[in-house]
């Protein structure tokens, strides 16, 4: 699955990969190891229009009623099988809250063992994949607040990320992004497919990334290629 990723983008950078408009009117300081439960940039549609927002990398359903700090699994990930049945993911999707997520992200080779270092894995032509997410807003029922949250849809494999993993993130075209914001469920669904395998790349990184607290460039600095 997708557990961790990397957003080291400008703005500039995120409306040229989605057509999102606007002037920039939150923070883009770059984020190198960004895990589950924290706080990415999305794009969604808006009154009609894509925009940059800040989500949680969590979803939380808008009917969970209970405190945060009671719910017990991730949803950081939707897998594009089940996601139309499971309860957290298909009112989102059938309401047609989708996003898009622009980052890239990192894959530890399976079998892991502990402390073996992740790959870095990243677009062939492009600063960032567009993974397909959904969102949704939550009610904390202590403060009353509204939380954007949204998580990246998974499917299975293409060649490429078959070497490293049984999982990987629905990763979108440019071509691909109207139909993704604007068409009914049942047509959005058949996009639910792995990327063509020439549009990856990856490399090797340090194990410095294996602390979601470690920070900075040296997060994706290569140190060695992908098939060692």
């Amino acid at each position: 699955m997708c557990g961790r990723g990397d957003q080291s983008l400008t703005f500039s950078e995120i409306c040229e990969l989605s057509g999102a408009i606007g002037a920039p009117t939150t923070n883009l300081e770059p984020c190198y190891n960004i895990a589950p439960t924290t706080t990415v940039h999305i794009v969604r549609l808006r009154d009609g229009e894509r925009v940059i927002e800040k989500a949680t990398w969590d979803l939380v359903p808008s009917w969970w009623k209970q405190p945060l700090s009671e719910k017990k699994f991730r949803t950081h990930n939707a897998r594009a099988e089940t996601l139309q049945e499971k309860a957290t993911f298909r009112s989102a999707w059938k309401k047609s809250q989708r996003c898009i997520i622009p980052m890239n992200f990192f894959e530890w080779k399976r079998p892991r063992k502990k402390g073996d270092p992740p790959h870095y894995i990243y677009p062939a032509k492009e600063p960032a994949f567009r993974m397909a997410g959904l969102w949704d807003e939550w009610k904390d029922p202590e403060t009353g607040e509204i939380h954007l949250t949204c998580t990246t849809i998974t499917c299975e494999p293409n060649d490429f990320m078959a070497e490293l993993h049984d999982r990987m993130p629905v990763i979108l075209g440019a071509d691909q992004l109207d139909a993704w914001f604007n068409a009914p469920p049942e047509i959005a669904v058949e996009m639910l497919k792995p990327c063509p395998s020439e549009w990856m790349a990856a490399h090797k990184v340090n194990a410095y990334v294996n602390d979601a607290r470690n920070q900075g460039p040296d997060c994706i600095k290569p140190e060695g290629d992908l098939f060692e």
